[in-house]
């Protein structure tokens, strides 16, 4: 044990070291001595020798460490030995021998201290029989000088050993505690995984069936209160999101998954998300360098948690002015550094809290009165993934001054040419109304300068600027412009002359998302925040024939089979994909998803990846057979509650197409669709071909559903007055009040899915018995896992929990658990199959219900959507024939 103890404990480790260099020094000082004394000088260059050859030994890393200390401490012992048989040297070994008993007790080896004890009890008598034998006087003061150095030494070996003896105990402890805190860790890190998966399932019915209540519902308040929730199930995967990857980067298992992506589609899908989340009060400026290459390779995922995480950080502690983001490269040889820098107009930190800010759940203001929400993992997860890229991170920050954070992401480049261009500069005459005084924070008004100048020289264009109506008058006098960027208080002062403009020019109004423009208008609403893209996808546009409004994504027509063993997730998928246009259709299980591909064609399948009897990979490996004998392709995409970062690459890695994780992000999913379906089946939808197409567009052929009995609730025989389905569930132990908020208090939606649970009962109940019988544990944990998870979307809160414990017991097979619980359970399942089913008496409505929903579609704003500039009049780049108009202009080389 204490051999394993040197060779990995710090504490020893310097032993090794220590005893080599006090090998040398005492040769050293032996060597001295010797020639001093007159002493044998032919053992000095012997001993010189041997340490030369420690030496080389140790440089050329021979033998063990615990060997080479062995040798070390023998050869020591030896010059010891050559120093004491030495007359003079008697009264001197005390001192030598306590050294040499003090550095062997760093070494944790107690044989070492009884050699060394020996080798002096050996000197000494040695010493003391020269002296006999040479007459020598022994005096008291020689006798109690002799006795009491042999005690000394002793009392050293006894001490000695007692520290080993602790210390070898204190670490076999900390041993035994570390074990344990692995296995505490392994145990936390498949806790997450069951969190993930439990927590993230509910919350993608959250907020999928919230987005389809807010589309069905006409009454604006509804509409709100409905958004409310949606914001906080978002709120809430978000956190979720936050703590496994904090637990992944803690537990040093955090994966990279490579992938090329294009910034532009980066920047887009952050900004869409800030939009929902920035307060109006504040400005967010994204500055984008149009060097930037267009096509780079990175681990998407973590880049825009990066990019969200700082921009976030630097909203919720500014309470004025705004966020300022610039994104630059740097060119390097094996491409560039992708370099993001995030400077806010905050409360700014001091120097403690700056050196405190990389710790887990550290806030500057935390405590009971603190100002701002989180879980302070912001910063440390910002941290851990900039390192898991190769990357750095730098924070400057002053109190009352802001905080500007820089991170260096190093990337390979695929398409090195700029992010952004135009088409064409020769037709373009760019004009900007915009009155900055609006903007009380000078900061703000700066990187809005600086901003517009970046895209000036990026895009190479002129840009002429004025701040009252009388000079917008007097430059679209003068000259003919194509486009002009106009403020929404501008456009607001002076709509009939902004109006008017639009015949002869393309206008666009940088607005809150919210803000309209007046019924009929032709201009362009560039939604808030304002940021590059946005604007040379303007620019590029032909003003001929450009549309009214930005298209939205669309997927008119196409055949998505979705396989999932949950009915209520096949609703949720039913509600979000309809609104693209796609015709859903969808399996309950893998097996029967490989039968429907073999009888129908679809152009893309969702595959859950827990599933009884054959899970989602297994599925899509057969359905990947069953299309290659008919000489055809599909993509296949991952669609699972798996949120570990391994999960990707895993899914990847086993030949999906795609992956998206539950909770769905539209615009993750869009990002997938646009990357596997066929151009061919993509299509942008304009206002004016919506409205044309819902007016004479059929509906989408729905997947084939059981036709579905009218509700007839039952009576209740002790009361006047018919208890309501509700309350005759509420007397079943059914908690209807949290089934309904899983449902968005939509009563349809919750009688249709718990009827969906009613009448699958009787078949999981057949499955859960069969595996249990063949004691096929693996297939057991999955049917008990979907019946904990169903019933507690319900409110079957005691179900929920007993089939949660079989879970449990099944993964760790724990067959008299198992044995004693279960048919418990199966009786409490079977009441309350057969208790809902006399309750609607048969009488579900699901296919009724969802075919009402017609075909929706979500409405997407453009990509970068946000505009305002704020122009410096004294800057390098701008230059004005007066005091009125400002051009910039594009860099000169």
């Amino acid at each position: 044990m204490m051999k394993k103890n040197i060779g990995e404990n710090s504490i020893f480790k310097t032993s090794h070291m220590m005893i080599l260099i006090s090998l040398s020094l005492f040769s050293v000082l032996l060597t001295a001595e010797s020639f001093l004394m007159g002493w044998e000088t032919w053992m000095v260059f012997i001993l010189g020798t041997a340490v030369l050859g420690c030496w080389f030994m140790h440089l050329r890393n021979i033998l063990t460490s615990y060997q080479r200390l062995w040798i070390y401490s023998i050869l020591m012992m030896i010059m010891s030995v050559f120093y004491g048989i030495h007359l003079t040297s008697t009264f001197d070994l005390i001192g030598v021998f306590s050294v040499c008993i003090i550095m062997s007790t760093m070494t944790g080896i107690k044989a070492l201290i009884n050699m060394w004890q020996v080798t002096y009890y050996l000197i000494l008598a040695y010493d003391l029989v020269i002296m006999w034998d040479q007459k020598y006087e022994f005096d008291g003061l020689t006798i109690s000088r002799i006795l009491l150095h042999a005690f000394l030494i002793f009392v050293a070996g006894w001490i000695s050993r007692i520290v080993i003896r602790k210390w070898t105990e204190i670490l076999n402890q900390s041993k035994d505690e570390i074990e344990n805190l692995h296995g505490a860790t392994t145990r936390l890190n498949d806790f997450l995984a069951n969190v993930s998966h439990e927590i993230r399932t509910p919350i993608n019915a959250v907020i999928g069936l919230s987005d389809v209540c807010i589309k069905k519902e006409d009454n604006p308040e509804i509409r709100k209160d409905m958004s409310s929730v949606k914001d906080a199930g978002k709120r809430i995967a978000e956190q979720i999101s936050d703590i496994l990857d904090y637990s992944e980067i803690d537990m040093k298992k955090l994966d990279v998954n490579l992938e090329q992506y294009m910034l532009s589609y980066v920047v887009n899908d952050v900004v869409t998300e800030m939009a929902y989340v920035k307060p109006a009060h504040l400005e967010l400026i994204v500055d984008v360098d149009a060097a930037c290459p267009a096509m780079m390779v990175t681990d998407v995922t973590k880049l825009k948690k990066i990019m969200w995480h700082l921009i976030s950080n630097g909203l919720k502690y500014t309470k004025n002015g705004g966020v300022y983001v610039h994104i630059y490269p740097i060119t390097q040889k094996y491409g560039i550094n992708l370099c993001i820098e995030v400077e806010d107009t905050g409360i700014g930190m001091n120097q403690e809290e700056r050196e405190h800010i990389y710790e887990h759940f550290y806030q500057g203001n935390s405590g009971r009165t603190r100002s701002t929400s989180g879980l302070g993992l912001g910063m440390p997860i910002v941290l851990g993934f900039v390192k898991a890229l190769g990357g750095f991170m730098i924070i400057n920050s002053e109190p009352a001054k802001g905080t500007k954070v820089k991170v260096s992401i190093p990337q390979n480049v695929i398409d090195p040419t700029k992010c952004m261009s135009l088409s064409t500069k020769d037709n373009i005459s760019i004009g900007a109304f915009l009155q900055f005084d609006k903007f009380s924070n000078l900061q703000v008004r700066e990187f809005y300068n600086v901003m517009v100048k970046h895209i000036v020289q990026g895009l190479g264009v002129v840009m002429r600027w004025v701040e009252t109506s009388d000079k917008l008058r007097e430059l679209t006098d003068s000259m003919k412009l194509t486009h002009l960027f106009v403020g929404e208080e501008e456009y607001t002062k002076n709509t009939e002359l902004i109006e008017g403009l639009t015949k002869t020019m393309v206008v666009a109004i940088i607005a809150n998302p919210n803000f309209r423009s007046v019924p009929g208008s032709k201009t362009k609403i560039l939604p808030k925040p304002f940021y590059c893209f946005p604007v040379a996808t303007l620019l590029n546009q032909d003003p001929s024939v450009a549309e009214d409004r930005v298209g939205k994504f669309m997927c008119n027509g196409v055949r998505a089979l979705v396989v999932d063993d949950e009915p209520m997730n096949h609703t949720v998928a039913k509600g979000i994909f309809k609104r693209y246009g796609m015709v859903v259709f969808t399996a309950n299980s893998g097996a029967e998803s490989i039968a429907m591909c073999e009888k129908n064609n679809y152009d893309i399948v969702f595959m859950d990846h827990m599933m009884p009897e054959m899970d989602g990979i297994e599925a899509m490996k057969r359905i990947r057979t069953v299309l290659t004998r008919r000489h055809k392709d599909m993509p296949i995409v991952a669609l699972t509650a798996n949120a570990v970062s391994t999960a990707k690459k895993m899914f990847l890695k086993e030949g999906f197409d795609g992956f998206i994780s539950k909770p769905i992000e539209l615009s993750e999913l869009e990002r997938v669709l646009r990357r596997v379906l066929p151009k061919e089946l993509c299509t942008e939808v304009f206002e004016s071909e919506e409205e044309l197409q819902g007016s004479t567009a059929p509906e989408p052929e729905p997947a084939p559903e059981e036709p579905a009995p009218e509700t007839v609730p039952a009576a209740s025989p002790e009361a006047d007055k018919p208890l309501s389905a509700l309350e005759q569930l509420e007397t079943l132990g059914i908690d209807t009040k949290t089934g309904l908020d899983y449902c968005q208090r939509d009563e349809d939606f919750y009688k249709e899915i718990i009827l969906q649970y009613a009448e699958s009962g009787l078949e999981k109940q057949n499955d859960a018995e069969k595996f249990w019988s063949k004691k096929d544990f693996s297939n057991y944990a999955i049917i008990v896992h979907a019946l904990k998870s169903t019933s507690k979307m319900i409110g079957a809160g005691k179900l929920s929990e007993m089939a949660k414990a079989l879970e449990s017991a099944a993964k760790a097979e724990d067959e008299g658990f198992i044995r004693t619980h279960h048919e418990a359970a199966m009786i409490e399942y079977k009441r309350l199959t057969e208790g809902i089913a006399s309750v609607y008496k048969g009488s579900a409505e699901a296919g009724a219900v969802e075919g009402n929903e017609g075909s929706e579609v979500m409405d997407f704003f453009p990509a970068g959507e946000v505009m305002e500039f704020a122009p410096d009049k004294t800057g390098a780049d701008a230059k004005g024939g007066n005091d009125d108009v400002l051009e910039f202009l594009p860099k000169e080389d």
